[in-house]
């Protein structure tokens, strides 16, 4: 009896190391697995629009079909008979069919790790079946504008789109000169230009992985204009100056010339005039009168 009891125990004893065993094979060995494949396929998508999660069973046996967000987060439970179960903040979002599913009106949120689950439910046993994508949803880009600065042969560009997520800017000539040298990265830019650039005409282009859009042409010629312009400025204001200065020196003397002049006449008007008294005369006797007097 006591042979029997130690021989039971010991077969317990081994079965529970074996199931032991094997529990810790599965989760290691499975966790391999889904470490193997959780790099899956990377899918791009644009804000508003729809992108797709295939699938694929194997064979005839009934399954059903889970879409995991971030691996924990169920989106929609699908079994072909048909029943679908779909998670209220995705209800009118997610539509299915026999080896797709579809995630629609996306938001830049619905970005992250999602994954498709089969899940085998008549037959032999067949463990589930994981596949894994990598979505990325990006707003698409607006037209850009261009902004230009000049100053003198030196130009400052700066492109700028109003919209888009992760945007990226380029710039070339027109017409395009057919090598990557002539492509200029990034939202600003300075050139030097001088009067035989080979071309002056620039267009900027913003792009992400999922839209690009291109700028109006922009002719820097302009600036050449503005430089000639600027460098007249400073000779007309010398030349408007001087003869500004010109013009009131001769006023100035012009009017100080009428005020001595209307000086002397005030004086000529002012001053008394004499009248000249006759000569003083001595009265003249008659010598005829002068006899008969005595």
């Amino acid at each position: 009896m006591t042979t029997q009891c130690q021989a039971f125990r010991m077969s317990r004893r081994i079965y529970a190391e074996a199931m032991l065993f094997c529990i810790i094979v599965c989760r290691y060995g499975c966790s391999e697995g889904v470490a193997e494949t959780a790099t899956g396929s990377t899918i791009k998508g644009r804000v508003r629009e729809s992108i797709t999660f295939p699938f694929s069973a194997e064979g005839n046996q009934s399954y059903s079909v889970d879409l995991l967000f971030n691996n924990t987060f169920k989106i929609v439970t699908w079994y072909p008979q048909p029943f679908i179960h779909v998670r209220e903040k995705y209800k009118g979002r997610v539509s299915i069919g026999s080896d797709s599913i579809w995630l629609n009106k996306l938001s830049l949120s619905d970005s992250g790790l999602y994954q498709v689950k089969i899940e085998y439910t008549s037959g032999s046993f067949k463990p589930p079946e994981y596949t894994y994508f990598h979505l990325q949803v990006f707003e698409p880009v607006s037209k850009p504008d261009i902004t230009a600065e000049c100053l003198g042969s030196n130009v400052s560009l700066s492109c700028f789109s109003s919209r888009g997520t992760e945007v990226a800017y380029s710039w070339e000539t027109l017409p395009p000169c057919g090598n990557d040298s002539c492509v200029h990265l990034g939202q600003a830019i300075d050139l030097h230009l001088h009067s035989l650039s080979p071309s002056t005409t620039y267009t900027c282009t913003a792009h992400n992985p999922v839209s690009r859009a291109t700028s109006d042409s922009v002719d820097l010629e302009m600036c050449f204009l503005q430089g000639s312009q600027v460098r007249w400025v400073p000779a007309l204001c010398a030349t408007s100056a001087f003869l500004v200065f010109g013009v009131l020196i001769l006023l100035y003397k012009r009017k100080k010339h009428q005020q001595s002049k209307s000086e002397t006449i005030q004086v000529e008007v002012d001053e008394p005039v004499m009248e000249e008294e006759p000569p003083f005369t001595v009265p003249s006797i008659d010598p005829v009168y002068v006899s008969r007097l005595c």
